[in-house]
């Protein structure tokens, strides 16, 4: 079955802090948590916070392929 980019940006979240993406108990923490628990659906300003994060993952989790050439890899599970 083909990933999508939704289900790559989960896989992604799936290996980082939401430390890293919002001070704790703040607003964007708790729509981090929802986005975590699939109770959210990423828009574009989370995707964009992720690229920003792991600018190595950019294409993979825009395309689902790497490119390892350019230094895009795919992250590790």
């Amino acid at each position: 079955m083909a990933q999508g980019m939704a289900d790559r940006a989960l896989q992604l979240l799936e290996l980082t802090s939401l430390k890293d993406l919002a001070e704790v108990n703040s607003k964007e923490y708790v729509r981090w948590q929802s986005i975590k628990r699939k109770k959210a659906r990423f828009a574009v300003d989370e995707l964009e916070q992720l690229v920003a994060l792991y600018p190595q993952y950019r294409w993979w989790l825009i395309t689902g392929e790497p490119l390892p050439e350019a230094g895009q890899t795919v992250p590790e599970t």
